[in-house]
């Protein structure tokens, strides 16, 4: 979601359950802000649209993993083969008896779902998940665990990897804006700078040697601070410290060889451009 002079406001998931109904997520922290900025773009338009914040009447499990699609099969009637449910689609059905909504996202980078459903069954549903999916190894992963997984996959987060004049174009995600609609909010804005050389650029990068960077430290040139880390991590995965920072633009090439300024010292990082993790988004995709 932009602002009308195309900053990211908010990232979420917009799925169509029928002609004239829609099921929108937002950032958890966001979901109050959205809402009155989507009633904010309805007043006086006369359109017959109503806008219900349901958060508490709903309850969310994400199941993901190299096992999801076998965990879900033993809950459920609906077909979950990658012929009859494709990445970035959606079904309605039962999950362990529960009435539930089934996206086909991928956050963390491998098949998974994410099922809502009525909040008074969350007990129920996340027992019977468990259960289905103890043959395999389930296990349950935190806030922590899914900001690595989300890193490697060079996923933003809005408000952590952004600021409030960020746009998508910047941000490296020029594949989320179709200039081909005739209207969107913030196509103005953004069709001002498309052609327009940025200063900065957010990218990933590698550090050398196992180091692992501190959030917010300098990206450096000559000794003075051209850029700044906004998330970085160990990698589990891959064994290296990685994440994401934003640079000059004439940086961000993969390859670029970049400093991280860490008290004294000076270490050096490579630029890339695409995931750390499954970069054709294969895994997501099976």
């Amino acid at each position: 979601l932009c602002s009308e002079t195309g900053s990211i406001m908010d990232d979420g998931t917009v799925t169509r359950m029928d002609d004239d109904r829609y099921f929108v997520s937002t950032t958890t922290g966001n979901v109050d802000a959205i809402e009155d900025w989507f009633n904010w773009w309805l007043a006086g338009t006369g359109l017959d649209v109503s806008v219900t914040n349901v958060t508490a009447a709903w309850g969310a499990i994400n199941v993901a993993g190299p096992r999801a699609r076998e965990t879900l099969a033993k809950l459920t009637d609906v077909d979950l083969s990658p012929d009859a449910f494709d990445y970035m689609r959606t079904a309605q059905g039962d999950a362990a008896g529960v009435p539930s909504i089934f996206l086909r996202i991928g956050f963390v980078g491998e098949t998974g779902w994410e099922l809502h459903f009525p909040a008074e069954y969350a007990e129920h549903l996340w027992n019977a998940v468990m259960e289905a999916g103890s043959e395999y190894g389930i296990s349950p992963f935190g806030l922590e665990a899914q900001r690595i997984l989300r890193l490697e996959k060079g996923h933003i987060i809005v408000n952590q990897d952004t600021d409030a004049v960020t746009d998508p174009l910047s941000a490296g995600m020029r594949w989320a804006v179709r200039f081909d609609k005739p209207d969107f909010i913030g196509r103005a804005g953004l069709a001002a700078i498309r052609g327009r050389d940025r200063d900065q650029a957010l990218v990933g990068f590698v550090t050398d040697d196992g180091f692992v960077p501190e959030d917010g430290l300098c990206i450096v040139a000559n000794g003075e601070p051209v850029g700044r880390i906004t998330s970085s991590r160990l990698s589990p995965t891959r064994g290296v410290g990685f994440g994401l920072a934003w640079v000059p633009h004439g940086m961000a090439r993969a390859g670029t060889r970049i400093a991280i300024q860490s008290g004294r010292n000076e270490w050096p990082a490579t630029v890339i451009t695409e995931p750390l993790y499954d970069p054709e988004g294969l895994r997501l995709r099976t």
